[in-house]
């Protein structure tokens, strides 16, 4: 009789620090969930990047809207940032230091810069979706508009691209974009108004132009006044022509008419 009490009391001791256990466990689990130091937690995926170097590094900061961030980047390794509101691929064939801004309200946009300058440098980006200092604001725009400042006097050859999703562009800019009508324009100061740049759709789906000079740039819509013009010497030519057609009806039915009086 005594050893079968004791046998029940060493299985209820044995049940409940199993119980215990399996509280202590959930209790454990629920908190690691929830602990804001957990790297998952809150976690924003790395946005699909067309055409990455083999070779590029990549850095996840979905989680950071970049003000003054500082960044950088060394001698021929491709980088890529991925911050909350703008991803940006950068390579150069010097040292290079960056201190990038993002304007809060601007959407994930894909940029990429590729320079060859003649010595390592800083260089300062501002990322915004209206005009940063002024410049006149254009219709048929991206709502994309970057400020790039070396901090010395340097000689060098860059390549900007930016990626054309067109179907995401089309959503949110709340007009049809024409890929093909698409160019790069940098802000003329002397002249007062954005001056366009040969610019073409690379196999990855880039709008890319080469230039010797960092500006303030934009993305839109570009046309060119001589086509404006063309364009409405054709219409004057194509509703002159129907009003003579018109006049030349109008006579034969007066004259088929008199006849027949």
């Amino acid at each position: 009789m005594i050893t079968k009490k004791v046998g029940i009391k060493k299985i209820s001791i044995l049940l409940l620090t199993l119980l215990f256990a399996i509280s202590f466990a959930s209790v454990a689990a629920t908190y690691a969930e929830n602990d804001p130091t957990n790297d998952s937690q809150g976690e924003i995926k790395m946005p699909e990047v067309p055409g990455l170097p083999e070779n590029v590094t990549q850095y996840n900061k979905t989680d950071v809207v970049p003000v003054a961030q500082t960044e950088k980047v060394l001698s021929g390794e491709p980088a890529l940032f991925a911050y909350q509101n703008t991803t940006m691929l950068f390579n150069s064939t010097m040292n290079c230091n960056l201190v990038i801004t993002c304007q809060a309200s601007a959407n994930q946009k894909i940029f990429a810069l590729t320079i060859d300058p003649n010595q390592t440098m800083t260089l300062t980006l501002n990322f915004s979706d209206n005009p940063l200092q002024g410049e006149k604001e254009r219709n048929r725009n991206l709502n994309f508009y970057s400020s790039i400042e070396p901090d010395v006097t340097v000689k060098l050859t860059a390549q900007l691209r930016f990626y054309i999703n067109q179907t995401e562009l089309t959503k949110e800019l709340g007009w049809e974009i024409n890929p093909e009508k698409l160019t790069w324009m940098f802000w003329n100061g002397t002249q007062n108004e954005w001056q366009k740049v040969p610019s073409y759709l690379d196999q990855n789906g880039y709008l890319t132009c080469n230039t010797d000079h960092f500006s303030i740039w934009t993305i839109g819509e570009f046309e060119d006044p001589s086509e404006k013009t063309q364009n409405l010497v054709d219409m004057t030519l194509i509703y002159g022509g129907i009003g003579a057609g018109l006049t030349i009806v109008v006579a034969l039915g007066l004259i088929l008419y008199s006849k027949r009086k």
